[in-house]
């Protein structure tokens, strides 16, 4: 009987907030994290407002990016958050 443990991803920070939002053919899509999820719609309001005459680009996508960490951020200061804490409930 062969049994197999599941495999172990050590994902960096980084690589974690990184795929907050992401890139498709139809557009950016949000994957945030559950304990930031419930102000969802502030960061699609927020976004959609900078980007909202902007064309889709790598540089544009790049600057989503980081005002979608920015917020994150943001988000988990103004909860008493940390962002470890965040990270390590997604390990």
């Amino acid at each position: 009987m062969n049994t197999f443990a599941n495999p172990v991803v050590h994902l960096s920070t980084e690589d974690y907030f990184l795929n907050i939002i992401t890139e498709t053919d139809t557009g950016w899509v949000l994957q945030l994290p559950d304990t930031l999820r419930t102000h969802q719609t502030e960061l699609e309001e927020i976004l959609g407002r900078v980007f909202a005459r902007s064309p889709r680009s790598r540089e544009n996508f790049a600057l989503a990016q980081q005002l979608s960490l920015n917020w994150c951020f943001s988000k988990l200061r103004q909860a008493g958050l940390s962002v470890e804490d965040c990270w390590q409930s997604k390990r």
